[in-house]
């Protein structure tokens, strides 16, 4: 019932923790099946924006899963990086929550003059945040009676049951597709893929903490390798709407 451009507003819907990764992964897939690549500019973009909602969808989750273990201070530092990364979000897509934010052959729009800028910026700030949960909680006996063995899945299990990311990898499952079926400049970067062997409650909590300090360093890389030149979005009238103007 919708052109392919049109889709791109569901599937913000389909995880709205991490809204900009699913506006990637359709993209991408459509690209694919047009023959068609981003520019250069457009998938350096499409790289920060998607570390920047991962470190956001892990702060969701952890923050709300020490909610419920009781630890509600923990909540707003973990919230805290959220606002400021809606922030960023916002400023490219005019949107905070479901940002709609990419193309097929690009992004909605040109990045603002200071994406940089508000880039580093975050990463300045995320470690602090990051720093004081680890520090509220990681010898606190109630988050650990809580935390500790609790629904713990084996690698086998989360397998069998199609989990993907980091509740496979707490799950000892050494697999991630940006490794493993590298895309955009993944390939190029140096980043490490944590793994724990628990897989219960607690080590899925480390696995995303770990992993918003890989996501920071993938961040970084990008940005010391400098915003490319060029356009936004593929220069081909049968895909890229024209200017508004």
């Amino acid at each position: 019932t919708h052109p392919w451009q049109q889709v791109i507003p569901y599937t913000d819907r389909l995880n709205y923790c991490s809204s900009f990764i699913n506006n990637v992964a359709y993209t991408k897939t459509v690209e694919k099946m047009l023959g068609i690549e981003a520019p250069p500019k457009a998938k350096w973009a499409r790289m920060i924006l998607s570390e920047f909602s991962r470190i956001m969808d892990h702060c969701v989750c952890n923050g709300s899963t020490l909610v419920d273990a009781g630890a509600l201070t923990n909540f707003w530092y973990f919230f805290q990086i959220r606002e400021e990364i809606y922030g960023l979000l916002e400023s490219v897509t005019g949107a905070r929550l479901t940002v709609s934010g990419t193309r097929i052959g690009g992004l909605i729009q040109d990045l603002p003059p200071d994406f940089m800028e508000r880039c580093r910026r975050l990463l300045e700030i995320i470690p602090e945040f990051v720093e004081d949960v680890e520090k509220l909680i990681y010898k606190n006996r109630i988050w650990l009676d809580r935390a500790v063995g609790i629904a713990a899945i084996s690698g086998a299990e989360a397998v069998d049951r199609g989990w993907t990311g980091p509740c496979l990898r707490a799950s000892g499952v050494d697999y991630d597709v940006r490794r493993d079926h590298p895309y955009d400049y993944y390939d190029e970067l140096d980043f490490d893929v944590p793994v724990l062997h628990g897989g219960d409650v607690h080590d899925r909590f480390r696995q995303r903490m770990m992993e918003i300090r890989e996501s920071s360093k993938i961040i970084r890389q990008l940005l010391d390798r400098g915003m490319p030149e060029g356009p936004h979005i593929v220069d081909d009238p049968h895909v890229a709407l024209p200017p508004k103007e």
